[in-house]
């Protein structure tokens, strides 16, 4: 089989494509191009995704980690050149769970479709290997230089130095013998141990028969004792409870006395703060307040006192005498005197002066009269004649105040007296109403009915073991049922030992069978591998020995011992483990086919000189079996090598 070309939705792969050549392809690319993506693609197009592969180590399966970049399907195309003819297999995806299930494989450049080659066969078709064996051979990356074993390639193995058959494997056989003989003996699960512990039990029962008999001979008794005190701490109970209902209706009655007791008094508090405050609504002051009461006392008391000093404080009318007088005077002695005409003018004049004053004085007699009426309007509504009067009708107010506020505070208390009377009464009525708690709290009837249930449930664990123990005595059964079981389970165990002893005889059997297999697969395995090997350290190592889970010794030219490898350097380790690689594609794929090897940065780890020698050796096979060669790699020194040699196709990813 040769690849042609490859056309990937996969991964960073958005619909780009690589054309191949028969023989040696390198094809180069640095770290992160895409050179382990397009190799775990042509995988996926030759033996489709695993979709029950999950996450491992930190590890995406690869239906997560090569899911394209853009959202789009995983899907492909890959164009091969066959025995056959050309053939062009495509993989998509129709459903995002199942990535690239879908498949068809046709002739090239028509719609013919390829007889017998399906999704599941086309790998194992095409590569003539199934894809363990494949991935165990031919496809080769970095981190995978080391061979592993597996029931694949075991048969593979197997086929090569048989007769051909490829439904045989050693591990697989192994592996039913051991579950045979686990099944007889296993930990506690094995049918020998099962038998055994049957046989226990069994001789266990007819043990127990005794003592199990006793037993309930001994609970009959404890019984007898705990039912006389269980009754003894029910009538202690049913007498405290007795008791704590007496109590709590005396307590019930005491309370509702103390409600009507508090009712009575925050009645009389509420008519004597209504009498007080009605003898308050009777005086002057209303119920206006003592703060109140005191500063509009003050206040009227000031002005009737300005109104009397601003009356006491306008002129007298007695003036006005004075020159009536003298004018009358004048008048009465003028015809007496010398000048007669003169007093009498000067009379009449004062005579008219008096009348001026007449009518002056007249006007502040009325403002003396408005002024005293104020100040009486003022005293009148205090009903008093004076200021004094209403001083101590103040007083007088004061005290009602006082007497009111007590009244009130004594209202107050009553009521709080009476909620904390009706809170008393209800706590009284709810264990009444409800029921008692016989069950919490610290009284003589919780005590008691905690005692109680304590000692039921002493009596239950004890009718409970009594029941468990006739229940052991009638399982147990009779003892000759059981000896008869015994020695039915003991020829049963010697039956089991002895399929025991000829499973393991059947296993030694196979191992030197497998042994001999491998006398003679591994020697050309190895020896295909030691020459492999020579040829890439240029003959330092002469012989390769392979252990059964083909591990590796390597022994150098000319020394008697050989190596184990993980005592060789790390470059002479990945040469070892490179050229059994190449051995195992040469003895497991079917060189008719010629599955094309992959090598993804495999040589990564190789300094110049073995590099060298592994790229010319790669070149070799290639032509010598007409194998397809595909070397990915990040090193360019890889095309340098090659550069002069137009037989080997040098491939730049992505230019």
């Amino acid at each position: 089989m040769i690849i042609k070309k490859m056309t990937a939705w996969f991964g960073a792969l958005e619909g780009k494509s690589l054309e191949l050549q028969s023989g040696l392809n390198v094809l180069y690319a640095p770290n992160e191009s895409g050179k382990s993506t397009w190799c775990a693609f042509l995988r996926a197009m030759l033996y489709g995704v695993d979709t029950a592969q999950r996450a491992k180590n930190g590890q995406q399966p690869d239906k997560v980690k090569y899911r394209p970049w853009s959202g789009s399907p995983m899907s492909g195309s890959m164009e091969i050149e066959t025995a056959g003819g050309p053939v062009t297999l495509r993989r998509w995806t129709e459903r995002a769970a199942q990535p690239m299930q879908e498949f068809s494989a046709s002739v090239t450049g028509t719609d013919a479709p390829v007889p017998d080659m399906t999704a599941e066969e086309a790998g194992r078709i095409l590569t003539g290997a199934p894809r363990e064996v494949f991935e165990r051979s031919a496809f080769i990356h970095q981190s995978g230089l080391g061979l592993t074993n597996d029931p694949e390639l075991e048969k593979r193995f197997a086929a090569i130095v048989s007769a051909g058959d490829e439904e045989q494997s050693y591990t697989e056989a192994d592996k039913r013998l051991r579950a045979w003989m686990r099944r007889r003996r296993s930990g506690r699960k094995g049918a020998i141990p099962e038998t055994e512990g049957e046989i226990a039990r069994v001789k266990g029962e007819l043990a127990q028969t005794d003592e199990a008999a006793r037993t309930v001979e001994r609970l009959d008794q404890e019984l007898t004792r705990a039912q006389e005190d269980q009754a003894e701490l029910v009538r202690k109970m049913e007498t405290a409870r007795a008791e704590a209902r007496k109590k709590a209706l005396s307590d019930l009655a005491a309370a509702k006395e103390a409600v009507g007791a508090g009712e009575d008094a925050l009645r009389q508090a509420e008519e004597d703060t209504s009498r007080a405050v009605d003898e308050l609504k009777g005086t002057a002051f209303g119920i206006m307040g003592p703060d109140r009461a005191r500063q509009q006392a003050q206040t009227d008391i000031e002005l009737a006192d300005d109104l009397a000093s601003q009356a006491d404080s306008l002129p007298h009318r007695w003036p006005i005498f004075i020159p009536l007088g003298a004018g009358a005077l004048a008048i009465i002695i003028a015809p007496f005197t010398a000048i007669t005409a003169a007093l009498i003018m000067g009379g009449a004049a004062l005579l008219c002066m008096t009348g001026g004053l007449y009518f002056w004085w007249k006007s502040v007699e009325n403002r003396r009269d408005g002024l005293l009426d104020r100040r009486m309007e003022i005293l009148e509504e205090y009903g008093v004649s004076d200021t004094e009067g209403v001083r101590r009708q103040l007083g007088e107010y004061e005290k009602m105040c006082q007497k009111a506020k007590a009244a009130s505070g004594r209202v107050t208390q009553a009521q709080r007296e009476l909620e904390e009377a009706k809170k008393r009464q209800k706590e009284a009525e709810e264990p009444v109403l409800n029921g008692l708690d016989f069950v919490n709290g610290d009284s003589e009837a919780a005590r008691a009915s905690r005692a109680v249930t304590a000692g039921q449930a002493r009596l239950d664990r004890l009718r409970e073991q009594r029941a468990m123990a006739e229940g052991q005595v009638r399982a147990v059964g009779d003892p000759v049922v059981l000896r008869s079981e015994l020695e039915g389970l003991e020829g049963r165990r010697e039956e089991l030992l002895a399929q025991e002893q000829a499973l393991t005889l059947a296993a030694d059997t196979l191992e030197q069978a497998d042994l001999g297999l491998r006398e003679k697969f591994s020697p050309v395995l190895a020896q295909r591998a030691a020459e492999l090997f020579g040829k890439l350290t240029g003959g330092r190592y002469d012989e390769i020995t392979l252990a059964r889970d083909l591990s590796a010794k390597a022994r150098l030219a000319g020394e008697a011992v050989g190596w184990e490898s993980d005592y060789l350097s790390q470059g002479a380790r990945d040469q070892l483990y490179l050229a059994l690689r190449l051995a195992v594609c040469e003895l497991v794929l079917p060189p008719e086919q010629a599955c094309p090897i992959i090598l993804d940065d495999a040589l990564v780890a190789f300094d110049q000189k073995r590099m060298e020698r592994a790229l010319d050796m790669l070149k070799e096979l290639a032509d010598e079996q007409k194998r397809q060669v595909l070397l990915f790699t990040c090193h360019e020194r890889e095309l340098e090598h090659f550069a002069g040699d137009d037989a080997v196709a040098k491939i730049t990813l992505g230019a």
